[in-house]
């Protein structure tokens, strides 16, 4: 790790190990945590040190690289996840014909002789969704058009407000109307 000047001298301990823990777990509350620091002590020293600052923002965002990546990872390559069959962990078994040509089903074993648990390849769809819609807003985002009840697209700001505050008034009376009936 490269050391960034004036903030980590002995005077703060802490703070390399804190940054440490952030590029680890991009949460502040554990970071904290791991050092034993109350967080506003860690907001105070980054209002007073912009170059401790600036450290914490590169840890952050350090720490959100690795989860985008994981997320990435599991969304594209896929993760291997164990079956379960009617509740317990199922294993893999090779087929071993013998010499008079009766088949055998025989657990597979690792090399310490234990059986390996049947896995199946998963992605996870919601993960890669939501890395794509962060990359790529233009192409991948949510959007949501306000039309008239004609299907015609609402353009201008008065016509889209008075749209907007008719759904808004359209979904407080159907809240208190299920308020209501309960």
């Amino acid at each position: 790790m490269a050391r960034l000047p004036g903030i980590m001298s002995a005077q703060f301990p802490w703070r390399e190990p804190f940054l440490a823990a952030l590029r680890e777990y991009p949460v502040l509350g554990y970071a904290c945590s791991v050092v034993g620091m109350d967080r506003s002590t860690v907001w105070r020293h980054t209002k007073k040190d912009k170059d401790f600052a600036d450290a914490v923002e590169d840890a952050m965002e350090s720490g959100i690289d690795r989860a985008e990546h994981e997320a990435f990872r599991r969304g594209v390559v896929g993760f291997e996840e164990p079956v379960i069959d009617k509740g317990r962990l199922a294993y893999r078994y090779r087929r071993v014909v013998d010499e008079d040509g009766a088949e055998r089903f025989e657990p597979v074993l690792d090399t310490q002789g234990q059986p390996v648990p049947l896995t199946v390849r998963k992605h996870s769809d919601p993960l890669l969704s939501l890395v794509l819609k962060g990359r790529r807003k233009s192409v991948y985002a949510d959007r949501t058009e306000i039309t008239n009840p004609d299907s015609s697209l609402v353009v201008d700001e008065t016509a889209r407000a008075a749209r907007v505050a008719a759904l808004i008034e359209l979904a407080r009376n159907r809240r208190e109307a299920a308020e209501e009936f309960g």
